[in-house]
């Protein structure tokens, strides 16, 4: 069964973007999909095919063929969000991801999906997910038990 979301305005875009994305940083989702807005899918694609690698706001803006400043404000109009804050929360959802499914130690798992300063991986995860990867991990595999 398909749900339908007629859209009329940019609030309720961002009213649905920020729901989702709050829905989906607090849960164990085994998939992350980013919203469907077709003038960003592109970026979107790029985003998904390439967040475990070191990319940045250049490298996306020159995949999608925009200048990074006019993407900025496109990404962050359509969504709340900027370009950085998606690449983020794609890796993110992966981490979590790696965490209840695999063994592999944060340091693997931080470069796994981008990130080459554990330090750097650990306060971001911790930012976003209120504790530690590790922390994490030991939380929502006792809920898995």
């Amino acid at each position: 069964m398909k749900t339908i979301l007629i859209i009329e305005n940019d609030t309720q875009t961002r009213t649905i973007v920020r729901e989702f994305t709050a829905h989906t940083s607090s849960s164990t989702h085994q998939s992350f999909v980013f919203p469907c807005i077709p003038q960003l899918s592109e970026c979107f694609n790029f985003i998904e095919a390439n967040y475990h690698q070191q990319i940045s706001l250049r490298d996306v803006a020159q995949a999608v063929g925009y200048s990074p400043a006019y993407l900025t404000d496109l990404v962050r109009r359509q969504t709340g969000q900027s370009v950085c804050r998606w690449i983020i929360q794609r890796r993110m959802a992966e981490a979590r991801r790696l965490l209840l499914v695999t063994r592999q130690s944060v340091q693997a798992i931080a470069e796994a999906v981008g990130y080459f300063d554990t330090s750097y991986f650990i306060r971001q995860f911790r930012q976003l997910n209120g504790i530690p990867p590790q922390a994490w991990r030991k939380a929502h595999q006792s809920h898995g038990k």
